[in-house]
């Protein structure tokens, strides 16, 4: 037992230092999408929303980040500031990918490996960040996107967890025990995400389908699996109901099955600009490589008879393939939703890690090596945390000493948004001056507006003339200042 637990906790140690290895590269090189993104900033907007005890009234897109905002929020409370806490949120979101993986890998037993197995499962998926590098980088950037609170972190951690859950259910884990918790991690999951129910919802009742015509689970558990993920993600998909006020995005606004062609086309595209470098040519190659892993080990398993392995690397095969299938139907360039083929083919190397005799020296050198590694990476990570904005922090500072509101485009107004102690005094608009609904707070008041700041970003503004406005400089931003001039508003649209 006290091996076990220290194993455990070795684990929990390797995770750790390759969480903070990660939060620095990332912080370091795409720190513009860590910390001023304009969707990157929601969560925090809406938790300092909250905070202060605003009137809440918020437009949102299909996804409601409602645990995101949940661990934001109990984050800010130690006092680390927005960029802080997003970087501290950062970490609490890598290790609690560890901590699914782990539950993955199923229990301890003699002969298996699930703690080495879990941690060489999250060293790929870290590597993976490590390759995507740079946030200007052409071509995709699906690992890194765990690393914020916006891109549906809640998503990847449900999806493994109820891919645990399965695994323990085909472990012969009491269901009496197992099924709630599932029922509950499904339901939550499909409220703030819909696109759960294709990561895993689908996935799921494909691969309890292949076990039962296989015979390799009996009829009563694929019976009890099936009822409590699609009842909870129908329970889930009905809770939705209550927010509808919030949610300015119809679904019909997702599903565009006649752009399917321009979608393979745009996923071509971006495959050719990942190849072009050397870092992602070495990322396509271990996605690829895991992905023909989980292929593998699954047709092994099955011919074993080893149901349980064989379920998660099916699994580990159809979300990525589902996922692929919902970019094309949808018709869409957000290739955000391809992210199952960033973190389920890792869980192969969890379920059925490599054989491998290291020795004790080279272990203790690597781990020694990888603690090192951690403890320079968190001045790193500060010194990225940490570094001044002196464009955002002028701007921030001529609008407070205004005291007066103003207006910006959704890419340009957002940051500032975030970094001003009243988010209202920034109202976010199109370039016809209507206020923009679009994850947002509709409940702020908006105006009288008298200055607009735009940067590169910014789609010039349509009947403002800005011949009599006062241009003020803060580096890659423009103030422009009417003075006493009232900008009317149109109507608001999302």
């Amino acid at each position: 037992m006290i091996q076990r637990r220290a194993a455990e906790a070795a684990g929990w140690g390797a995770a750790l230092a390759l969480a903070l290895i990660a939060v620095a590269v990332v912080a370091s090189t795409s720190s513009w999408l860590l910390y001023r993104d304009g969707d990157s900033v929601v969560v925090a907007l809406m938790a300092d929303s909250l905070r202060r005890g605003d009137s809440q009234d918020w437009a949102l897109s299909p996804v409601l980040f409602l645990p995101e905002t949940t661990v934001y929020a109990a984050l800010s409370f130690l006092g680390l500031g927005t960029t802080g806490t997003l970087t501290l949120n950062a970490v609490v979101n890598l290790l609690a990918v560890y901590g699914v993986i782990r539950l993955v890998a199923g229990r301890s037993r003699p002969g298996s490996r699930p703690v080495t197995g879990s941690v060489l499962a999250f060293a790929a998926f870290v590597a993976l960040v490590l390759l995507e590098g740079p946030d200007g980088m052409p071509g995709f950037h699906l690992a890194l996107l765990t690393a914020t609170t916006t891109y549906y972190s809640a998503t990847v951690v449900g999806t493994l967890v109820t891919v645990g859950l399965f695994r323990r259910l085909l472990d012969g884990a009491p269901a009496v025990r197992v099924v709630p918790v599932m029922v509950g991690v499904v339901a939550i999951s499909t409220l703030t995400n819909p696109l759960f129910v294709v990561w895993c919802v689908g996935p799921v009742a494909v691969t309890v389908g292949i076990l039962l015509v296989g015979r390799r689970i009996v009829p009563r558990l694929a019976f009890v699996t099936l009822l409590a993920v699609a009842g909870a993600a129908a329970v889930g998909y009905l809770l939705r109901g209550f927010f509808a006020a919030n949610i300015v995005a119809a679904g019909s606004d997702y599903l565009r099955p006649d752009q399917a062609g321009a979608a393979l086309a745009r996923l071509s595209g971006v495959l050719g600009d990942t190849v072009v470098s050397v870092n992602g040519l070495l990322w396509l190659a271990v996605v690829l490589a895991l992905f023909a892993a989980s292929v593998v080990v699954a047709v092994r398993s099955w011919r074993r008879r080893d149901g349980v392995v064989a379920a998660v690397c099916v699994l580990a095969v159809v979300a990525p393939i589902a996922a692929t299938a919902l970019v094309v139907v949808a018709g869409t360039d957000a290739d955000r939703y391809l992210q199952p083929w960033v973190f389920l083919p890792v869980v192969v190397l969890a379920v059925a890690p490599p054989v491998l005799s290291v020795p004790r020296a080279l272990s203790a050198s690597l781990a020694g090596v990888l603690a090192i590694a951690a403890v320079a990476a968190v001045p790193v990570t500060v010194a990225a945390a940490g570094r001044p904005d002196a464009d955002l922090a002028c701007v921030t500072r001529w609008v407070e000493a205004s005291g007066r509101t103003g207006a910006g485009q959704f890419w340009t107004v957002r940051a500032p948004k975030l970094a001003l102690t009243d988010s209202s005094r920034l109202v976010q608009v199109d370039n016809t001056m209507r206020p923009y609904d679009w994850l947002v707070n509709r409940a702020e008041r908006r105006g009288p507006v008298t200055f607009l700041i735009q940067d590169a970003a910014t789609v010039p503004f349509a009947g403002v003339s800005t011949f009599d406005a006062t241009p003020v400089r803060c580096g890659r931003y423009t103030i422009l200042d009417f003075g006493s001039r009232v900008l009317p508003l149109g109507d608001p649209r999302n």
